[in-house]
């Protein structure tokens, strides 16, 4: 994998993991059923973070990220900023609307990974879906129809 392609991975992973500091009500995720269900944390007042990561046998991954301390416009921001400092090609780059808020949505090539994410704008924080699938592998329909639920709710 090239530095660049591994520095951006790296940048989404620390903006994935940044603390928060206060409380957002964020819409719940609802995940494949069958996959390996990991709770990370719960949103809490003292905790305003809540993560849930779903694991297929395949290697393919959901992960469910609401976050109360962080910013839509700050996180899409370092996200193009990310992109266009490492000359990074993304199929999917756009703005959208999700469940009637502002919403980015990205998918590209990480490594040996597609990585697809939509952003949201739940004011104050923001919410992230991120699917990644290897290279090759037909991204899942199951999981591009969670995306559309998600989204129209």
């Amino acid at each position: 994998m090239p530095i660049p392609s591994l520095r951006v991975a790296i940048l989404i992973l620390i903006a994935a993991l940044t603390p928060s500091a206060a409380l957002a009500v964020a819409r719940p995720f609802t995940g494949p059923a069958g996959w390996e269900h990991t709770i990370g944390t719960t949103q809490t007042s003292a905790q305003p973070r809540a993560q849930e990561t779903w694991k297929k046998s395949d290697g393919e991954q959901l992960t469910y990220l609401a976050d109360a301390g962080l910013a839509f416009d700050d996180m899409v921001g370092q996200v193009k900023k990310n992109i266009a400092d490492n000359n990074m090609k993304p199929t999917v780059a756009k703005d959208r609307t999700c469940a009637g808020r502002r919403a980015y949505e990205i998918e590209l090539a990480l490594g040996p990974s597609i990585v697809h994410q939509i952003i949201v704008d739940d004011a104050p924080g923001v919410t992230k879906v991120t699917y990644v699938r290897a290279q090759g592998t037909p991204p899942s329909v199951e999981v591009g129809t969670m995306f559309d639920t998600y989204c129209a709710s």
